[in-house]
């Protein structure tokens, strides 16, 4: 996301149906919107990635993978996996609802 009208985005997140990732876990899109804004002051763009990570990285002026000092996958997964994902969620509603009494 950037800030209405700017070109640089300061704040990068991945969605899945309707839900959004990022550095706080797993959050309803529209309230990780709400709640930017908000705190920003001003509204807000949501921006759209349609082109590769090493295109959206140069523009943005973010590194890559191989930029770090260290390699930041194994991090970024052990990171990621302390959230469990909302399709974990309905799958595990859907066990409960289904398991015998």
């Amino acid at each position: 996301m950037r800030l209405a009208g700017e070109r640089q985005v300061f704040h990068a997140y991945t969605v899945w149906d309707g839900w959004a990732f990022d550095h706080s876990g797993w959050n309803p899109e529209p309230e990780l919107l709400a709640i930017n804004t908000d705190f920003e002051g001003q509204p807000l763009q949501r921006v759209k990635i349609i082109h590769s990570l090493a295109e959206f990285c140069e523009t943005h002026h973010h590194r890559m993978p191989d930029q770090y000092w260290h390699d930041p996958l194994p991090r970024a997964r052990d990171y990621v996996g302390r959230y469990s994902p909302p399709w974990a969620r309905r799958l595990q509603a859907d066990v409960v609802r289904v398991a015998p009494a």
